[in-house]
């Protein structure tokens, strides 16, 4: 088969395929049936002479060979959709699209509730997905193709492909049970490393900024649990002698129901960034520039109203 013979809709079979790692969810995408997007798979291994996408439980994963190619053929399938949407307007009100936002549990807990309420508000009849977006995924490029963008607080190496825009920053803080003795009084360096440390994490293992910051000091802290996600901490901590830490955005979130308190660390820690990131193939879509501002907006939103809750709460910080 020359080029001059390819359909290019087996291209783009091929780029939503990459996105959606299902046969059944990418015939969803396209209009199609399983059996054409089937066919469509077919012919793309005929051409490239690969697999492409193998089984791992209920999920294809791309190859080698497929992800070399979904970078150039990725990058000309944008250009082509940036080229023709200069042309056309987008109109979130009438628009039945579907959009897919990356999020970190930390900022899903503290934005979901607000961008969902906004984002029906102003496209009613499309729909929102939101796709977790820990430490691992958010550092492959990979993952940015299968999302329209995504919040994350993850330090992210520069990479040309990506598209970052720095939202804000949240300062690091240490919470612990509001039974807690050490919750009466500002935390001493001396109680901070004496005491037991839960440390959240995504995936169970990767160090936090605290200990970042203890090691250049020669310090260490002990941590004996886990968990994967701050929804759950309040519940952990609650009646033991544990600190954690969080960001400062989490105020909104808390109440004297949730039993905790909040103080401030007794050495630096560095503030977590809040950073909106898009495939730069992605970059100058229409539909993508609208919830980017959505996501923006709300963003600035919520650190207005973060600040004003740490004004009227009586925390010791």
């Amino acid at each position: 088969m020359s080029s001059d013979e390819v359909d290019l809709n087996l291209l783009r079979v091929f780029d939503i395929l990459m996105q959606e790692r299902s046969v059944t969810r990418a015939a969803d995408h396209l209009g199609r049936t399983q059996s054409a997007v089937s066919h469509s798979l077919a012919k793309l291994r005929i051409l490239f002479k690969d697999e492409l996408f193998t089984r791992d439980g209920g999920l294809m994963r791309p190859t080698p060979r497929a992800l070399e190619l979904v970078g150039d053929l990725s990058d000309a399938l944008g250009k082509i959709r940036a080229s023709i949407g200069r042309y056309r307007v987008f109109d979130p009100a009438t628009t039945e699209r579907k959009f897919r936002v990356g999020l970190t549990d930390y900022h899903a807990m503290i934005f979901i509730p607000g961008l969902i309420r906004e984002f029906s508000k102003q496209a009613p009849c499309a729909t929102l997905n939101v796709i977790p977006a820990n430490r691992v995924e958010a550092e492959s490029a990979d993952y940015f193709r299968q999302v329209d963008c995504t919040l994350t607080g993850a330090n992210l190496k520069d990479d040309p492909n990506l598209t970052k825009i720095e939202l804000g920053q949240d300062r690091m803080l240490c919470a612990v049970w509001s039974g807690s003795p050490i919750a009466r009084n500002p935390l001493s360096l001396e109680t901070y490393l004496s005491a037991s440390h839960l440390q959240i994490s995504a995936d169970g293992q990767s160090e936090g900024l605290a200990d970042r910051a203890l090691r250049e000091r020669g310090l260490k802290r002990k941590v004996v649990a886990t968990i994967s996600n701050y929804l759950v901490m309040p519940w952990v901590l609650r009646g033991t002698d544990l600190i954690t830490h969080c960001g400062d955005s989490i105020f909104q979130m808390l109440d004297e129901a949730s039993e905790v308190t909040l103080l401030s660390p007794p050495i630096p820690i560095s503030s977590v960034s809040a950073n909106l990131v898009t495939h730069r193939q992605m970059a100058g879509d229409q539909g993508i520039l609208w919830l980017r501002r959505l996501i923006t907006e709300l963003y600035h939103a919520a650190q207005i109203r973060k600040n004003e809750v740490i004004l009227a709460k009586d925390v010791i910080v």
